[in-house]
């Protein structure tokens, strides 16, 4: 697992395009353990190729984010056709402590978690 730090934020979410066209296809809560795990179909990764018929190879990819010690959440109903445009992912100050923001929109997100860390794999798929 790859962790998502201050560091490798914006290489992350210009790598996967901001999740663009992405969906969260599964969402799995640990409460004791204060984690949320998403499994996310992510159509934009890497440098899309444009191929001879003029369409574009997007690269897709399966993902699997962790979100530990989750301080706060709060999700909508969400259904196969909602998709992601733009994810929010941010550093912010809640009190005088420092969490990570996670939103499938920054204005009118579906799911928007604060936690103090989030991780994340590419998934191969058989």
């Amino acid at each position: 697992m790859n962790k998502i730090t201050k560091d490798n934020l914006d290489e992350f979410i210009k790598y996967y395009h901001s999740f663009h066209d992405s969906c969260i296809t599964n969402i799995n809560y640990d409460i004791l353990e204060s984690r949320i795990e998403f499994l996310i179909d992510v159509f934009w990764s890497g440098v899309p190729i444009l191929k001879d018929d003029n369409t574009y190879e997007t690269n897709k990819v399966k993902m699997r984010l962790i979100l530990n010690k989750v301080e706060q959440c709060n999700n909508k109903e969400m259904f196969s056709y909602d998709f992601i445009n733009e994810v929010f992912i941010k550093y912010i100050k809640l009190g005088n402590k420092e969490f990570i923001c996670f939103a499938s929109d920054e204005k009118e997100p579906l799911i928007y978690i604060v936690c103090e860390s989030i991780e994340y794999e590419e998934i191969k798929e058989n």
